[in-house]
């Protein structure tokens, strides 16, 4: 199979035009405040409320986001549950079961803003340590 030129050429500006419409996530994240103005001032109550509990979510955000996602997902999808349900169902993810023990009423805090804002906190999760990113910015 030959490619000609004018099928690169073609292929090149496809991919020009395309990714010049599309903002990058960076742009997505900072304005996000913007699209979720009561989702980012809980979430800095929320800081504010639980510094200790935020600083280890946050991390752990940054370090596994695909759980970070899940756990959102999760969350959103089982609105009776709280952490320990949670916890009991994902045996394999040993930082929350210190998470759960050690910040128990920041956990469900948590849970309880994700569900009030889905769509804030599924944007968010679905960038690479978006959480941590929000938590640092906004004046929390």
């Amino acid at each position: 199979m030959t490619i000609t030129r004018s099928a690169v050429t073609s292929l090149g500006l496809l991919l020009a035009v395309g990714c010049a419409h599309a903002p990058s996530g960076e742009t997505q994240l900072e304005r996000w405040n913007e699209r979720h103005a009561a989702a980012a001032h809980e979430l800095c109550g929320w800081v504010a409320a639980y510094p200790d509990a935020s600083t280890h979510f946050f991390e752990w955000d940054a370090a596994h986001p695909e759980r970070a996602r899940e756990f959102v997902t999760w969350t959103i999808e089982h609105p009776a549950e709280g952490i320990n349900a949670f916890v009991a169902l994902h045996p394999g993810w040993t930082e929350w079961n210190w998470i759960s023990e050690t910040h128990h009423p920041a956990a469900n805090a948590f849970m309880a803003w994700a569900r009030k804002h889905p769509r804030a906190a599924e944007d968010l999760v679905h960038h690479p340590a978006g959480l941590r990113w929000a938590g640092h910015h906004f004046g929390c």
